[in-house]
């Protein structure tokens, strides 16, 4: 993860948008409300809404999905409470977009990896958030001037290979209890949930928003938590959590193994036994779309080895070639590969699954790599939508991907060719 954290930084440097006009933090010509004013959005901005970028993007990659959480601030109603957490960010809009939103009365809380208090190019940004009035803004781990982080919010895990990288604050969600319709009217309990930071990394993303009581709920709890560890420096290296609105789940990380056994364990690992306990066969054939930036956990890479045995359809889409895991998995179904190559590629960095059975589905999406970091050491969460409207884009989103991404070779010491 560390080598992914230097090249995600290098990424938005070169995009030219984190040097010069950053004390200033002007929003760009129209895409911004004045301060206090209230810019309403259409009913489909928070209500089953989608967001995937293309290659035809490739100027900015996430310009589309920061445009679109734009939006969402610039629309929270007077008195709303606006809760954001970010783990890496450099985006202008944004700050400027959150500074109209508190001027106007707006409560804004904001949750930030320890690494944007100290990384060169991010203080910036972070010192834009802390000078604006009125918000709250936690870091996860405020240490002294020079000095990096040790922590997430949660978890100060760190131990020997797996878990010799330390902890990140690693979500890409958002919620506001009030927003304002165009036509009139406001929208209630939204919820954002993105695979990308707000940032100009360029890579394959997904984003939704969805208008749910419930889970706007088990959100604003889980948003709590994480502020009242990253604010009193208190930890919970095992405080996962499985939340429930109705039919919908809220998977939380870290989770430890269980006792006496070893962090590559498939223990409490909610993809590995999700999948262990998926049926195949059948007239009805299960499909499992799996598109996930980084593939590292054994036990999931086995569980869906055994789905397929046992009859399942099984396609695979990753961004990342790095795990010994992934060679396993390759070898025993078709694995395709988007990423970063000496040609240039754009990695798939999205991280979702989409398990179908006749007409019944189970779309999980979120921050969440599957990493052995993810699963024991990282704040993260897991959206689980149970035979919800906005499976049907993923699918297409996944359908797209497949197409994109060449099939990789893991017995090929050469880096693979770049998207088609």
């Amino acid at each position: 993860m560390r080598r992914f954290n230097k090249s995600f930084l290098v990424a938005g440097v070169s995009a030219g948008l984190l040097v010069g006009s950053l004390p200033a933090f002007a929003a760009p010509t129209g895409t911004s409300a004045p301060a206090a004013a209230v810019v309403p959005v259409p009913p489909s901005e928070v209500r089953d809404y989608t967001w995937f970028n293309t290659k035809q993007d490739a100027a900015d990659m996430h310009a589309g999905v920061a445009q679109h959480v734009q939006r969402l601030i610039d629309a929270a109603s007077p008195g709303a409470t606006l809760s954001l957490t970010l783990y890496y960010f450099s985006r202008t809009e944004i700050v400027q977009a959150l500074r109209n939103a508190a001027a106007r009365g707006v409560r804004v809380r904001v949750v930030v990896d320890g690494w944007m208090v100290h990384d060169p190019k991010g203080i910036p940004f972070y010192k834009a958030l802390k000078a604006i009035p009125s918000i709250r803004v936690v870091e996860c781990d405020l240490r002294g001037s020079g000095e990096e982080p040790v922590r997430a919010c949660m978890s100060n895990r760190t131990g020997s290979a797996p878990l010799s990288e330390r902890p990140v604050m690693h979500n890409k969600f958002m919620t506001i209890s009030s927003v304002q319709l165009a036509g009139g009217g406001t929208a209630k309990g939204v919820l954002y949930v993105s695979s990308a930071n707000l940032d100009h990394y360029a890579a394959y993303e997904d984003a939704l928003t969805v208008t749910h009581a419930g889970l706007y709920k088990d959100y604003v709890a889980y948003f709590e938590d994480l502020m009242h560890h990253g604010s009193r420096g208190s930890v919970n290296n095992n405080y996962g959590k499985t939340f429930s609105a109705n039919e919908h789940r809220v998977y939380t990380f870290p989770r430890m193994e269980a006792a006496g056994r070893k962090p590559r364990s498939a223990t409490n690992d909610p993809i590995a036994d999700i999948l262990r306990r998926t049926p195949c066969g059948s007239s009805q054939r299960t499909q499992i779309d799996l598109a996930n930036f980084r593939i590292q956990r054994r036990a999931v890479v086995s569980e869906l080895i055994a789905a397929q045995a046992r009859g399942c359809k099984v396609r695979i889409v990753t961004g990342d070639d790095a795990f010994a895991a992934l060679k396993t998995l390759a070898r025993a179904m078709p694995v395709r590969l988007c990423g970063h190559t000496d040609a240039g590629g754009m990695p798939v960095h999205e991280k979702f699954m989409i398990l179908r059975r006749g007409t019944q589905s189970t779309l999980y999406v979120g921050s969440h790599n599957l990493t052995y970091r993810a699963l024991r050491q990282n704040d993260e969460a897991i959206l689980a939508l149970r035979n919800h409207a906005i499976a049907g884009p993923y699918k297409k989103r996944f359908d797209y991907l497949h197409a994109a991404c060449n099939r990789w070779d893991p017995s090929s010491n050469v880096a693979p060719a770049t998207d088609n």
